[in-house]
């Protein structure tokens, strides 16, 4: 193999039950620099193995067939994380393609790519990690799993910018192909999103009957919604979305639900195109039932701060939720069969917050907020606030408990 070299490292650690067997596994590191053959470094490993790239540019379209273990996953990573190796390909193919499971993909930079060109692309698996990597001016997906059934991926730490379509996709349209179930999605920074028409062009998209925890993450400057949760048909599936930032998708809702069951909690979402957060009828699928959406903050939306379809089936709690809304429209719906709403409060006018244009939603010495003769909706309060900080007793309304600091858009690395 051209410019890359494999040291073995066996260890008394490096054992592996499986079944009823105790496999010993010669964990190798396998170091490779941009002018080595990187997809054949793939083909050639083993499980508990570590490839690891030095800086530069490397020519994608790599598959990784052959993963690791449950205890001994395959490891590609950088050897330096401040400089990043970058996956790259002037041609319509995948940077990298997952189709094994026990996979982590750590520190790695890709693009930019054409059109439907994709970063991160699984086709089916178990136990897979994408973190900490970087997608700049992607045509294609950053990371998506929409070809089979996926099961504890995670998706965590990663910055993705100036993308040409939606960043992540998780799920099969249709819910019957395939699913993405014990989904985390935590602690990305997603900022401008592009699509052509009639393309979307999401920040994070999970699909009909796959589920996810969705939450951290920093989402600014998108076409369409920047979170977005179809729901399942099965009320034991359940979602949440929670502290995440979303603001300025230009054609929908900054965090939109089309079917339950979830949570939506401790989320700021402002300055959208149409509501802070929206609950949609999806496909008329009658999916609105089992949602809970409770201690966030909406601001300066463009059709108001949490909004729901004219007519049809919901089942849903909206409680301890502050909101600012512009001039003519609602902070909240009006009462309506199947909606429970309490303890809601409407910020337009009030001075509620100490600074949301400079992106700081905490609230004021003040404000209406912190007071604490009103009563509580008590239903799914979370523990926690926007920031994690424990909540008190009764808690803040709103994403915020306590003071904060105001919201850091671009990456802190």
């Amino acid at each position: 193999m051209r410019n890359a070299t494999r040291t073995i490292r066996i260890t008394a650690l490096a054992i592996v039950t499986v079944a009823t067997l105790a496999v010993p596994v010669r964990a190798a590191t396998i170091e490779v620099g941009p002018d080595g053959d990187l997809c054949g470094a793939l083909r050639q490993v083993e499980p508990g193995d570590e490839v690891v790239l030095q800086a530069g540019e490397y020519r994608g379209g790599c598959a990784v067939r052959r993963g690791g273990l449950p205890n001994a996953p395959l490891v590609i990573r950088a050897a330096d994380p401040e400089h990043p190796p970058r996956l790259t390909h002037p041609g319509l193919v995948n940077m990298l393609e997952i189709r094994a499971s026990d996979v982590v993909v750590r520190g790695l930079a890709f693009g930019p790519t054409i059109a439907d060109a994709d970063g991160v692309r699984i086709f089916g698996g178990e136990r897979i990690t994408v973190e900490n990597c970087r997608f700049t001016q992607m045509g294609g997906i950053a990371v998506v799993a929409n070809h089979g059934s996926v099961r504890r991926l995670t998706v965590r730490g990663n910055v993705v910018s100036q993308s040409g379509a939606t960043s992540m996709y998780f799920g099969c349209h249709d819910g019957e192909s395939c699913t993405v179930t014990g989904l985390l999605v935590e602690g990305n920074r997603i900022r401008g999103v592009t699509a052509p028409n009639p393309e979307i062009g999401y920040g994070i998209e999970v699909k009909l009957n796959s589920s996810a925890v969705i939450r951290d993450n920093v989402i600014s400057e998108i076409k369409g919604p920047g979170v977005m949760v179809y729901g399942s048909r099965d009320l034991t599936t359940m979602s949440v979305v929670e502290r995440n930032f979303v603001r300025g998708s230009r054609t929908s809702s900054g965090i939109v639900v089309g079917g339950g069951p979830v949570v939506v909690r401790n989320n700021i979402s402002g300055w959208n195109a149409e509501g802070g957060i929206g609950l949609e009828n999806y496909g008329r699928r009658g999916l609105l039932r089992g949602i809970t959406v409770t201690h966030n903050t909406v601001y300066g939306n463009g059709e108001g701060g949490i909004t729901l379809p004219s007519s049809g089936p919901l089942e849903a709690a909206l409680e301890n939720n502050a909101g600012q809304s512009r001039a003519g429209t609602p902070a909240f719906p009006d009462v309506r069969p199947g909606l429970r709403l309490s303890r809601n409060i409407d910020c337009t006018g009030l001075p509620c917050f100490i600074d949301p244009e400079g992106l700081d939603f905490s609230p004021t010495v003040r404000s209406p907020l912190r007071r604490r003769d009103l009563p509580r909706a008590q239903d799914m309060v979370p523990s926690d606030d926007f920031f994690g900080t424990r909540r008190g007793a009764p808690p803040a309304i709103g994403a915020v408990e306590h003071t904060g600091r105001p919201i850091q858009l671009d990456d802190p690395r």
